[in-house]
């Protein structure tokens, strides 16, 4: 009872502590992004804080996809401006501009400061003016000699210098921009072959994508879509290397790589894009689009050599589109498309014309999904409980994964194979089929790191296993058939993962902090020291569909590599150093393409893996 008493007496002075800490989160000014406050950008006379804000719904684009491109090129094209002046005398030596945009933050609550510009809004003629006004102010400025229009700042000569990083000349990388007179900075690609690139750059008001060609040590840049409408973005291209798919401001689009213009896929402009992907051997391209007017969903197949959508199972679709993951997997022959819906996995059959839903149905979450060489079997993963807390993931948490092999027969019916079911209590990740019989995954115990870094050392926690041999086949006699699974000896197990966090979307871009990087896609890269077949392809992409605390979401590219223990080991700590975050392989994994700003600007930046991992070998970065 007395306990009751003073709980009661303590009570308004609880209320009261609770009040005074909700008014002082209130009065702090909220951050524009967790773990993106500010970003900065420097260079020898520019120093420009950026306060990202915030997406205004869960449907719209990050406004920093946009914005961020922008002020590389803002930054890029200024500081040759003070260069250019500086090298006229007509500016005081020793001339810099402190500058501040914080789209979010009111003019009522800036305070003057004579040593900042506030960007009111980052439009080239806009910032211009505020720039020479600031100019116009200091001693030793000529003002006859500043520029009026912001067109006239693309046509000065390139002052900036241009000095290589000594760690792009050792890992002998090749910058693709290396003749370009202007300062567009590159701000996303996609590979089409190992000799060409499509590239995206920021431009007067939108941006614009280039056909970037490298051939016999000689690199050209051909202007293949001029300025969008919004913002191009989500680049890909077709297995064939013929057409490329992108999005102008969300909206799905597919052009030629010969054409001059590209092709929206819906005239409907509430539908914008969820995901696509291209099939491997075809220019076919599935995925799913949202109505932003209803919040429905629907998944699409359009053929870009016919320019036209495939109906196919449309009618069959249209009841489930609402619960498919957004991400397909097609068949390595593109005749056959897979989608799951949290539980089940739908199937389409474009030689045969048939739509099966629902063609495997497990009572737990599907992790993972991958299909056999020949099209005619598929594995996925089923995760079994869920996680105990938000941010730390632990795979004990869960009561167990479990690794599924299916046939699919003739008549689209489906059969598991029980002897290559594997239960486990730790993490199961798909890799491949090793052969049409096995199954190729790596099990061990994940945890997530205390520290985030998107270097992680897998080695000791994971083993490179087979499934058991198959209870029927028709590559085998009965007397060859494994009956357990099989480890095989691996020398590393590496993963880059190229985002921190879902709301972290924007990094030094890699050496001199005059630019940064904008990306919002998981990419990990598993390289694994693994010696294989020469049927066995030496790149994998499974997408994993499990969520947040799961550390490695998303897109997971494998890497199948005989380089040795110590070498890929630094080349993962160059990416890591260096901050490197959207990078890219040709088909084969002999070549690394990424952007960087190892030479001034933002740039494509391409080498030989071996170079690479050699060079990194040879002195200190």
């Amino acid at each position: 009872m007395n306990h009751l008493q003073n709980s009661s007496k303590t009570l308004p002075f609880k209320i009261f502590l609770v009040l005074i800490i909700l008014l002082t989160v209130l009065l702090v000014p909220v951050s524009a992004q967790e773990g993106e406050q500010t970003v900065s950008f420097r260079t020898p006379g520019i120093e420009l804080v950026f306060q990202p804000p915030l997406r205004s719904s869960i449907n719209s684009a990050n406004p920093a996809n946009i914005e961020v491109p922008r002020l590389n090129l803002m930054v890029n094209l200024f500081e040759n401006y003070l260069q250019y002046l500086n090298h006229l005398q007509k500016i005081a030596t020793g001339t810099s501009l402190r500058l501040l945009y914080a789209p979010e933050q009111s003019i009522e609550n800036w305070t003057d400061d004579a040593k900042f510009i506030r960007l009111r809004e980052i439009g080239l003629n806009t910032f211009l003016s505020q720039v020479n006004q600031f100019l116009k102010e200091r001693s030793g400025t000529d003002a006859n000699y500043l520029l009026e229009s912001a067109d006239s700042l693309f046509t000065i000569p390139d002052q900036l210098l241009r000095q290589t990083s000594k760690v792009a000349m050792r890992t002998e990388l090749i910058n693709h921009s290396c003749f370009q007179k202007s300062l567009e900075p590159d701000t996303d690609f996609c590979v089409i072959d190992d000799h060409q690139v499509v590239t995206a750059r920021p431009f007067r008001r939108s941006n614009r994508l280039f056909l970037m060609t490298d051939v016999n040590d000689v690199c050209k840049a051909d202007l293949l879509l001029k300025q969008s409408n919004v913002w191009y973005a989500d680049l890909a291209a077709s297995g064939d290397g013929k057409y490329i798919a992108f999005t102008d401001g969300m909206k799905p689009m597919v052009m030629a790589i010969t054409a001059s213009e590209g092709q929206r896929l819906f005239s409907d402009d509430n539908l914008i894009l969820l995901s696509m992907q291209w099939a491997p051997k075809k220019p076919l391209l599935t995925g799913m689009v949202l109505n932003n007017s209803n919040q429905e969903r629907s998944f699409f197949l359009y053929d870009a050599a016919a320019g036209s959508m495939l109906d196919l199972g449309k009618e069959k679709l249209t009841e489930i589109s609402n619960f498919l993951n957004p991400y397909t997997c097609w068949s390595p022959d593109s005749r056959r498309v897979m989608l799951t819906s949290a539980r089940s996995v739908h199937l389409i059959d474009l030689e045969a014309g048939k739509v099966v839903t629902n063609i495997v149905r497990v009572p737990n979450e599907i992790g993972e999904l991958i299909w056999s060489d020949d099209s005619n079997s598929f594995a996925l993963v089923e995760v079994i409980g869920q996680a105990r807390q938000r941010y730390i993931f632990d795979d004990l948490d869960y009561r167990k994964s479990v690794l599924h092999r299916y046939r699919i027969r003739p008549d689209f019916s489906v059969s598991e194979d029980h002897a290559q079911r594997v239960e486990s209590r730790n993490t199961i990740k798909l890799v491949s089929f090793w052969t049409n019989d096995r199954v190729l995954y790596l099990e061990g115990r994940l945890i997530s790191k205390k520290l985030n870094t998107p270097f992680w050392d897998l080695s000791s926690a994971f083993k490179a296993n087979l499934t058991a041999g198959p209870a029927t086949a028709a590559e085998r006699d009965s007397s060859s058939v494994i009956s357990s699974p099989s480890t095989l000896p691996m020398q590393y197990l590496y993963v880059f993962r190229n985002l921190d966090s879902k709301l972290k979307n924007i990094y030094d871009a890699g050496f001199n902090h005059s630019n940064n990087l904008f990306t919002d896609k998981f990419e990990n890269i598993w390289f694994i020291g693994l010696r294989r077949p020469e049927e066995v392809s030496q790149q994998s992409n499974v997408y994993n569909h499990r969520a947040a605390p799961y550390p490695f979401p998303e897109h997971n590219v494998s890497v199948l590599s005989g380089i040795p223990t110590n070498k890929m080991a630094l080349l993962l700590k160059f990416l890591e150093e260096y901050n490197l975050r959207l990078i890219r392989f040709n088909s084969k994994t002999s070549r690394m393409f990424l952007l960087a700003n190892f030479s001034g600007p933002l740039n494509l930046w391409s080498g030989s893996l071996r170079k690479i991992v050699d060079g990194l070998g040879n002195g200190n970065n």
